[in-house]
């Protein structure tokens, strides 16, 4: 065969080829649903913190869906959010979590809200080696003991004390507290943390008193409590409910001092139930609700839900990308591959700005998220924020 004849019959072996490949069907990525189980109090008591926890997840979730996904290897996973109501309860936080492992699937849960139902979960959580990142105060939710469990949520042992040194900085005319929160151990683990923080910064505790949830008059344990004359009453681990009925009433039965509380958030429902005997009220907000990105969740979120969005939920709408990202990134939703990735994660910035992972002192592993916080004071029925705290 000539020099001409075999380039042309070469020539016409690659035409083949490349008409071959140029009519191959473009195979499309596989699809999948990533299922993440959620858990809160949805109803009852704790109904706004839980709404709002749930919020910031699907909101996060609705993110992502809408930028594609999360593509790992050949597909492409879309967020499914799973959700139960606890109603604030160990045993309705077990019995959803147990449905989310063994009916839905899921290795994933988020929440859920409260030391009680945190600590109810735990063994069936880890003996499934399902990653939680929870709300809950207690610091026996984190330890070594428990590697598939982080938590989300500053507690007042991130906060307590940073928050009473800017007290006593500023408000350095106030010697002595009261503290009044429900008896439970949310209560009273925020109830230790802040004794703690008062004693270092030289605030003496007075007295402190426990109720039990559903109390409604709270006089006879306001009278009680405030005999002890103190320069503030501290409404500590207080839901948003409970703490705008408290600081009603306190100021009706003529207590005129500082009224704070540094745990857990939800000032618009606190001025929304005390009304003008808000005003001067002083405590912890996780965001600046006049930042305008932080308006923008707001609006996304109260469109969504038809409820104000509580600022909790901002730890939620962060972590759950943080999350996500870490999914992306580790390229595996596996429990020991990603726990194993976030474990490596020493910090993430979000909307409000730096996160940082900590906790190893104080229980024994670093799965503790500490946050950027504000410290905020009621003014003629808004809410204003004072200063930035950050880790």
């Amino acid at each position: 065969m000539n020099t001409w004849i075999r380039n042309v019959a070469i020539v016409g072996v690659l035409a083949v080829a490349a008409l071959a490949v140029i009519h191959e069907p473009v195979r499309a990525a596989k699809t999948a649903e990533l299922k993440i189980g959620f858990i809160s109090a949805l109803s009852g008591a704790g109904m706004g913190w839980g709404m709002g926890m749930l919020g910031g997840l699907e909101l996060a979730a609705e993110d992502v869906n809408k930028a594609g996904g999360i593509p790992i290897g050949d597909t492409n996973y879309t967020i499914k959010v799973i959700a139960y109501d606890d109603k604030y309860t160990g045993p309705g936080a077990v019995q959803a979590a147990q449905r989310l492992i063994s009916q839905d699937g899921v290795n994933i849960i988020v929440g859920p809200l409260g030391s009680v139902p945190m600590l109810a979960i735990a063994d069936v959580t880890e003996s499934n080696k399902v990653l939680v990142f929870s709300n809950s105060y207690t610091t026996k939710a984190l330890s070594a003991k428990k590697p598939h469990t982080f938590r989300l949520t500053p507690t007042s042992m991130e906060f307590s004390l940073p928050f009473l040194q800017w007290i006593a900085k500023n408000h350095p005319q106030l010697k002595t507290t009261a503290i009044v929160g429900p008896n439970d151990e949310s209560g009273k683990e925020v109830a230790s943390h802040n004794e703690a923080a008062y004693q270092k910064v030289g605030i003496k505790v007075l007295a402190k008193e426990f109720y039990e949830r559903g109390t409604q008059d709270f006089v006879p344990l306001l009278t009680k409590l405030l005999a002890s004359k103190p320069d503030i009453l501290d409404l500590d681990g207080s839901t948003p409910g409970d703490s705008g009925v408290i600081l009603k009433q306190a100021r009706q039965i003529g207590f005129q001092g500082q009224i704070i509380k540094t745990g857990g958030p939800g000032t618009l429902e606190i001025i929304r139930v005390a009304g003008a005997a808000a005003d001067g009220f002083l405590y912890v907000s996780p965001w600046d609700p006049n930042e305008p990105k932080v308006k923008t969740l707001m609006e996304r979120f109260e469109a969504k839900y038809k409820m104000p969005y509580n600022p909790l939920g901002v730890y939620f709408y962060e972590g759950s990308h943080m999350l996500f990202d870490a999914i992306k990134q580790a390229k595996t939703f596996s429990s020991d591959g990603l726990r194993q990735h976030i474990e490596r994660q020493r910090e993430y910035t979000g909307v409000l700005g730096r996160y940082v992972w900590g906790g190893e002192a104080e229980y024994g592993i670093r799965h503790q998220w500490i946050a950027p916080f504000y410290v905020g004071q009621v003014q003629k029925g808004k809410e204003m924020m004072l200063t930035k705290i950050n880790p």
